[in-house]
């Protein structure tokens, strides 16, 4: 099956929306208190623009349009794999953004601690991936596009960010991410598979999302924040509200890493 998406569609989407950011930020699960201070705010919802989705806790569906140090910056949320088993509107929500002008991406994702030394409340700059989703929103494009990903998560704004970190007190780590497709949560032998792929922090995105964005020619930071130790699911559930909460305690530190990595853009 070849995913083209209709361009007329998008033109279309875009206009409709009638703005323009240099800047985006996704969030992941339960990061709505990371939004950053913006002002002259505009808001348009998903449904809005014809664009479906499943509900998900802890997502709202909008782009969210704002100010911010004399740049416009554009906050929406992810649309998961795990929602209707394709990519379509993954593909579609990257273009739209590309079309608004967004230049630099910075993304989160509440993620399990694979590693044994990370816990909760950590955050993780993420310096690659690996895709164990058996997926690849690349697939069906006409031409057909290679894509060296060596490069995908940004090295400027990963040192950045590290030096904000440094300078405000905020511990970072580095580590790779994994993404399987949810919604269902690791296996304790899935977990073990990780650990031995080198793996320190896994979800249900956003490397889909990454990989999507980078072909589009926008820089990316991902930043992993730690909402529950993966690494002791033999021993203790997991639930959607652990993730949630843990995500909210998290929000504050992430925050000031975006407002600040904006203010050096």
């Amino acid at each position: 099956m070849c995913y083209i998406l209709n361009m007329n569609r998008i033109d279309k989407i875009v206009k409709k929306i009638n703005d323009r950011a240099e800047i985006g930020i996704v969030l992941g699960s339960g990061f709505g208190n990371a939004l950053p201070e913006i002002t002259n705010v505009h808001e348009i919802e998903y449904h809005n623009l014809g664009i479906k989705y499943n509900k998900v806790e802890g997502h709202t569906r909008k782009f969210v349009f704002g100010d911010f140090n004399g740049k416009r910056v554009l906050i929406f949320n992810r649309l998961h794999f795990y929602e209707s088993g394709n990519l379509d509107n993954l593909r579609l929500l990257y273009k739209i953004i590309c079309k608004l002008g967004v230049k630099t991406l910075l993304m989160s994702t509440a993620a399990g601690a694979v590693n044994k030394n990370l816990n909760p409340a950590d955050l993780v700059l993420v310096t690659d991936h690996i895709n164990l989703t058996g997926q690849n929103p690349l697939i069906g494009n006409n031409p057909v596009k290679f894509l060296d990903l060596k490069n995908l998560y940004d090295k400027e704004l990963l040192n950045i960010a590290e030096k904000i970190g440094e300078s405000k007190g905020i511990k970072l780590n580095r580590g790779i991410h994994c993404q399987l497709t949810g919604p269902t949560y690791e296996t304790p032998s899935e977990i073990k598979m990780l650990r031995l792929l080198g793996v320190d922090t896994v979800s249900m995105s956003p490397v889909l999302d990454a990989i999507e964005a980078y072909s589009l020619g926008i820089k990316i930071l991902l930043i992993a924040g730690v909402t529950n130790k993966a690494c002791d699911i033999e021993n203790d559930s997991i639930n959607h509200k652990e993730v949630l909460e843990n995500a909210g305690a998290m929000s504050k530190n992430l925050k000031t890493l975006f407002e600040e990595i904006m203010l050096k853009l």
